[in-house]
């Protein structure tokens, strides 16, 4: 007579401090009763578990904490039957544990918004056993959690920080953001986060006119678009204060007419500009060895009418700082080498007086 073996199913990598479901199949025609599971540890081949679980059906499941997140085990298990004999021991299984992981939606602020239609978001992820992330995957889902979008799977390059850009996020609107990953050894993990897209709109004014072409059999029409556009200015000497006059010519030196000479002791100051007085801008700053620990730009309104906005340079980022009321805001930007007489663009975005900034080496 054959003796008809179990057979345990594969376990997915888990959380030893949440424990899980053992599953197995068994075709003879005998009456189960009880199934008794051994568990040892694969590098001591040390026996940590061995139980016998009264239930009729085909499971049997791990306590929490039973075992240690980070190592490796093997389990086999056979069944008992009602005349109190046993099957012969399944196939052994390999049961690998780990620490869940923790993802992070750091693209979204405190209060839960994001600021701009355009959004790069960034999942930090963390893994106490450093278990390594194989592909990750981010959808888009609307305010009731309905799917909008399934971006495509994704082989990170940097293990600590997973990125998507997502297009089109209308203002005022809720959404939903999840990132999904996979790790080297199928492991599987996701986290949702809740956040709401609110920025300016940009209003663009226009004048539409058309004109009948008879000849050609066509309405022809022709769109003047309204728009504002920067101003060149000099910079201003720091010692001088009066905010009467908003930009005075500079004593500072030239390079070519092109290249302005910062002193360590002397910023550059704009003083009076119209984007200190508004919410949303732009600029773009070029530079060459700017000396480490310097504040080398200031953007300074008229005496009581705003808020200033420092900029000093740090090995490899910038930092732009404002202070209001004796209370310091931050402002980093991306980390990058910069070698010796090497031109580099400060690209400075403010949206609702959020300020984020980029170095890009030119």
């Amino acid at each position: 007579m054959i003796e008809i073996h179990p057979i345990l199913l594969p376990v997915k990598p888990f959380d030893a401090t949440k424990g899980v479901n053992i599953y197995f199949t068994f075709t003879g025609s005998k009456q189960v009763k009880e199934n008794e599971l051994v568990i040892k540890e694969v590098s001591t081949k040390e026996i940590v578990y061995s139980y016998e679980f009264s239930t009729f059906e085909k499971n049997h499941p791990i306590p929490p904490n039973l075992l240690v997140n980070g190592k490796v085990y093997s389990a086999k298990l056979r069944v008992k039957f009602t005349d109190d004999t046993y099957s012969p021991y399944s196939n052994e299984s390999t049961l690998k544990t780990f620490s869940t992981p923790v993802l992070d939606i750091a693209t979204i602020d405190g209060q839960g918004y994001v600021y701009n239609s355009d959004i790069t978001f960034q999942a930090v992820y963390s893994q106490s056993e450093n278990e390594n992330v194989k592909t990750y995957r981010f959808s888009l889902y609307d305010e009731n959690e309905e799917l909008i979008e399934t971006y495509p799977n994704r082989t990170p390059y940097n293990q600590e920080i997973f990125t998507e850009t997502i297009m089109g996020l209308e203002k005022g609107k809720g959404y939903f953001i999840e990132c999904f990953v996979i790790t080297d050894n199928n492991m599987t993990y996701s986290h949702r986060e809740r956040f709401i897209a609110m920025y300016i709109v940009p209003s663009v004014n226009g004048v539409i006119f058309t004109r009948n072409d008879s000849d050609e059999g066509f309405v022809r029409i022709t769109a003047n678009l309204k728009s504002i556009t920067g101003t060149p200015v000099k910079p201003i000497d720091k010692s001088n204060n009066d905010n009467n006059i908003e930009q005075k010519a500079d004593n500072y030196e030239y390079i070519d007419d092109e290249w302005i000479i910062i002193p360590k002791d002397n910023p550059l100051i704009f003083r009076g500009l119209d984007m200190n007085r508004a919410s949303d801008y732009i600029m773009k700053i070029w530079c060459r060895n700017i000396p480490i620990g310097t504040k080398f730009l200031e953007l300074s309104p008229p005496e009581d009418t705003g808020i200033p906005v420092e900029f000093w340079m740090h090995e490899n980022y910038v930092i732009a700082v404002k202070e209001y009321k004796g209370i310091k805001s931050r402002y980093c930007s991306n980390m990058v080498a910069i070698p010796k007489d090497t031109d580099f663009m400060l690209y400075v975005k403010n949206i609702e007086h959020r300020v984020d900034l980029s170095l890009i080496i030119l």
